[in-house]
């Protein structure tokens, strides 16, 4: 009895490490696809949420956390962002866990407060991408070229510079809380404790790295503090990325098991 209890112990040991290797792989994969250079922090936009998410549906919140944490550092540490990865394995780590974890508990909320939350969550992420805008990049802005990574093969695309006022920014809020409520209470209208965990949860990652940017790796590299800011509207994007991809995903999932 006790040598079955011990086997049953170990299989499912074994188990669990099959599933955080899988899962490590599929976050490494999808950050690491394509890589856009961000030149204020020295930092790249990727696709990397949209694997997190969807292992946040699939799997526990600590599974969740080690295989985004663990997977999004080796990325970092394997195509020359290093400088990143410290900061990468706490953030991703605490993303993913977190995410997996509301997406247990929303499920038992009132519909009514879910739609509420959604709508304050897409107004806070206008919000914080036209107050940043508005403090940094209005006025006369250089557009630098940016080297785009797509598996291995780098692209420039032609550096500029223009002139933003600032109601463009305004009118940027007010799309991307727009696109966010679409996303979370028209698109996700099935799943939608799901995408609002995604909502909610993914905004640990943009206000990680602009902490992380703006108090070490940005010093480190003999760039501005204030820089950090530039990446956040960047960053925004990106979870707003992850959460699009990732609700067709387990849209797909989730039919194929009904």
């Amino acid at each position: 009895m006790r040598l079955k209890n011990f086997s049953s112990k170990w299989l499912n040991v074994m188990r669990e490490e099959i599933r955080l290797s899988v899962y490590t792989a599929t976050v490494f994969v999808a950050t690491v696809i394509l890589q856009i250079y961000t030149p204020a922090t020295r930092g790249y936009f990727n696709l990397g949420e949209s694997a997190i998410y969807t292992i946040a549906y699939l799997s526990t919140p600590l599974i969740t956390g080690l295989a985004s944490g663990i997977g999004s550092a080796l990325a970092d540490l394997l195509t020359g962002y290093a400088i990143f990865a410290p900061g990468t394995l706490l953030i991703k780590f605490t993303e993913g866990y977190v995410v997996s974890y509301l997406m247990r508990r929303l499920s038992k909320v009132e519909r009514l407060k879910l739609e509420a939350a959604s709508i304050a969550t897409a107004i806070l992420a206008g919000f914080l991408i036209s107050f940043t805008g508005i403090i940094l990049w209005s006025g006369e802005v250089e557009i630098s070229s940016v080297p785009i990574n797509i598996l291995g093969y780098q692209m420039i695309l032609v550096s500029t510079s223009t002139s933003i006022e600032w109601w463009i920014w305004i009118l940027i809020g007010v799309i991307v809380a727009l696109i966010m409520i679409y996303m979370i209470s028209v698109r996700g209208k099935r799943h939608l404790p799901i995408a609002l965990s995604i909502g909610l949860g993914g905004l640990i990652m943009p206000t990680g790295y602009l902490l992380y940017e703006y108090f070490i790796s940005n010093p480190l590299q003999g760039i501005a503090p204030q820089a950090a800011f530039f990446e956040y509207p960047i960053n925004i994007g990106q979870m707003i990325a992850g959460l699009t991809i990732s609700l067709s995903i387990i849209s797909f999932i989730r039919r194929a098991l009904e």
